[in-house]
């Protein structure tokens, strides 16, 4: 088979086949879970795949430190959406949200390539957000997403990993990585969440997603530093197993807090009464399994 073709059906069948099935079992266990699957190094793992066999590791190592950087203009969106979610409806959060991305990636893409700079930016990004982020319970009866939502995600990574993946050499290493988190998955739940439901399950799902920022964080920035010395293999390897450990280290940090209010914990619109059980009170912490 020809390599063209080859790399063709990976760009169009692995991100949206991941997607797909990272969105079957959100479905299973909710919006706070669902948060922390779209967190999965999936899409980025995939563009640094591509771009190594394409571009070379050189030029896939700077994608993936863009992408590390990319976590703090990701995090933009993620406060921008939530807060402005308060009071208005979803068109404005959207708008809001994107520029606050957009003006994120310029700024990031002028900064010094450094896994330590991008690691402390990306950090003190997640920390920003979950400070200030609305009251996320999770809502005791979460409707069914509808037929259409999880083919719609699927479409939109295959378009995602062709554009990125396709321009990359015109937009350069740095802004190819910077680009690898974009809200594309994110916008598509928030938006639809949102309209059909009330801001309150996209602040379960924001809260998820930023905790599950902290294990992509350690992927992209093992997979930069070992990527030319040790080669793909072992970066993602690396990157795999840096990730869980993070993830696990999260995870046990969370299941000892006690279970505290978030930041802007007053009432929002969607939000359940005061006499809600004490098991639905405002917290960020994912239940453990």
């Amino acid at each position: 088979m020809d390599v063209t073709l080859e790399l063709l059906l990976l760009k169009v069948a692995i991100a949206p086949t991941f997607i797909g099935l990272v969105s079957l079992i959100a479905l299973r266990y909710g919006h706070r879970a669902a948060g922390w699957l779209v967190a999965l190094p999936i899409n980025t793992g995939t563009i640094v795949f591509l771009l190594v066999l394409t571009e070379g590791t050189s030029f896939a190592a700077s994608a993936a430190l863009g992408a590390l950087f990319g976590i703090i203009s990701l995090s933009a969106f993620a406060l921008g959406y939530a807060r402005s979610a308060v009071r208005f409806s979803w068109p404005v959060c959207l708008g809001i949200a994107t520029i606050g991305f957009v003006v994120a990636t310029v700024l990031l893409s002028q900064a010094p390539e450094s896994v330590v700079l991008g690691g402390i930016g990306a950090v003190l990004g997640i920390v920003v957000v979950l400070a200030f982020l609305p009251g996320r319970h999770e809502p005791v009866a979460p409707t069914s997403t509808p037929r259409w939502e999880i083919p719609l995600r699927m479409l939109t990574a295959a378009i995602l990993v062709l554009v990125i993946t396709t321009v990359a050499e015109n937009l350069g290493a740095r802004l190819s990585g910077l680009l690898s988190p974009i809200p594309v998955f994110t916008i598509t739940l928030v938006i639809f969440t949102h309209s059909r439901q009330g801001p309150q399950p996209v602040f379960a799902f924001l809260g998820g997603l930023q905790y599950g920022l902290f294990s992509f964080a350690a992927f992209c920035a093992v997979v930069s530093v070992l990527l030319v010395p040790c080669g793909l293999l072992v970066a993602m390897s690396g990157g795999l197993v840096a990730f869980l450990a993070v993830y696990a280290l999260v995870r046990s940090v969370l299941s000892r807090l006690p279970e505290l209010p978030a930041s802007g914990s007053h009432k929002v619109p969607g939000a359940p009464s005061s006499g809600s059980a004490a098991s639905e009170t405002l917290s960020s912490r994912p239940p453990v399994r």
